[in-house]
């Protein structure tokens, strides 16, 4: 559906080169939601603008539904992009048009007939909840109305690929889970491939199947959803996990620790699936001679499946603990020694 071909995208400032794609290779199947994150400057924007063609590459290939963007015409590509919609971060409504006319400007654009604009822009208002709104304008909307104008308004030409830049960066938590909602029932209802951009590792844990961690223009790490969040491997998106998961151990727990000498290995342990509910820990303390020590913890889901952390010490005699590590192995329960002190 979408394809980067060693996408590579140059500016020029000041004389200067900035690299702002570096030979990025990337494939968004059709009908998936697929999140590219990324801190600031790593190029997420300048990827996501090569698709609309709003930006062209410097050199490689960006090929949308079979048509490579880099070689067709200007008139072909402009025929492509009918097929893509657009959700901005800070919403791009025009203040001095009312709700229903703006969800209409792409199909006037079009020289649609009155009568197929009327009943597509309804059809769209009472799908994103605002069929009460059509003559209220911009400014006496809230934000996560706005974005859902800004989303009726992307879904008027019946796309086949919706992309999604920041569209929830400028709403509060509760807003942006109910504009999340809606984006999977566009997804799931109108069979519509979404590409969404984004800084919020809670938005891909929410609403993505696959996503790639982006950095200085390049592309670090991809995967599952689940695959990057159980197991990533790059400081970058260790970084963006921790920020969802919160599996650090607080600095309070290892003063008091260290305080009391009583530091000795210290594990973070992964369970997926059935194994989330499993009361192995205190299997483990009955059937070996070891003491464990449940530092910090959460469970949450990804994807449908039970995924949760826990960060344990585990106090024992050395082939106590490596027993212990056996039986874990054994149960299929992935770990890894975080601190490895003696007492």
């Amino acid at each position: 559906m979408i394809e980067f071909q060693n996408v590579s995208k140059v500016y020029n400032s000041g004389g200067k080169e900035i690299r702002a794609l570096n030979s990025i290779n990337l494939k968004v199947n059709k009908g998936e939601i697929f999140g590219v994150v990324g801190f600031s400057g790593a190029g997420k924007s300048s990827l996501i603008r090569c698709v609309n063609s709003l930006e062209k590459p410097t050199s490689g290939k960006v090929i949308v539904d079979g048509h490579d963007l880099t070689t067709i015409s200007k008139k072909r590509i402009r025929e492509v992009k009918k097929s893509i919609g657009m959700v901005f971060q800070h919403f791009n409504l025009l203040n001095s048009k009312t709700v229903y006319a703006n969800v209409a400007m792409p199909l006037i654009l079009s020289k649609v007939p009155k009568d197929q604009i009327k009943q597509r822009v309804s059809e769209l208002l009472e799908f994103v909840g605002l069929d009460d709104k059509a003559q209220v304008y911009p400014d006496q909307l809230s934000g996560g109305q706005k974005q859902r104008v800004g989303i009726a308004r992307a879904l008027a030409t019946q796309p086949s690929i919706l992309l999604c830049d920041e569209a929830t960066s400028a709403l509060d938590p509760q807003t942006t889970g109910s504009i999340l909602e809606l984006l999977k029932k566009i997804n799931k209802e109108y069979g519509i491939t979404i590409l969404m951009i984004t800084h919020e590792m809670a938005v891909i844990r929410e609403i993505c199947d696959r996503v790639a961690v982006m950095e200085a223009g390049k592309v670090i790490e991809e995967g599952t959803v689940f695959d990057i969040f159980s197991a990533p491997k790059t400081n970058t998106a260790q970084n963006f996990v921790s920020t969802v998961m919160h599996d650090q151990i607080p600095p309070s727990i290892l003063n008091m620790m260290e305080r009391k000498q009583a530091l000795n290995h210290i594990f973070h342990i992964t369970f997926v699936g059935e194994s989330t509910g499993s009361p192995f820990l205190s299997q483990l303390s009955k059937i070996l001679d070891v003491e464990i020590n449940v530092l910090f913890g959460n469970i949450t889901e990804l994807q449908g499946i039970p995924f949760g952390k826990l960060i344990v010490e585990i106090q024992g005699a050395d082939t106590e603990v490596k027993r212990a590590l056996s039986y874990m192995q054994a149960q299929q329960i992935l770990y890894k020694e975080v601190v490895a002190h003696a007492s």
